[in-house]
């Protein structure tokens, strides 16, 4: 899996929300501020491509671990309130474990 591939889904998921309107506050914050971190975590990781260090690798995977705990409570809670959002936030957080940032 590549960074393009969590970029085209977190698209995905921003269409989708702004889309069905029916997502209640507390949970598009959460939805917003994984997206934000994704972000973070996705631009540190595109840097550290550019430049490794073995130091840079570490704090990212701690990082993208708690990402991927945050996206698959929020994919359960969407099972249940807004199953028509869980399966685009199953595939960020199956794309997160997959990549190697």
């Amino acid at each position: 899996m590549s960074i393009d591939n969590i970029k085209t889904s977190l698209e995905k998921l921003r269409s989708t929300l702004e889309s069905s309107g029916t997502v209640d506050s507390e949970l598009n914050g959460l939805l917003q501020s994984l997206d934000t971190d994704i972000q973070e975590l996705l631009k540190s990781s595109e840097a550290t491509t550019t430049t490794p260090t073995s130091t840079a690798s570490e704090p990212a995977s701690d990082i993208r671990s708690a990402l991927i705990e945050r996206a698959q409570g929020i994919s359960a809670r969407l099972a249940v309130r807004h199953p028509h959002l869980q399966p685009v936030l199953r595939e960020i957080a199956d794309t997160l474990t997959n990549m190697g940032i």
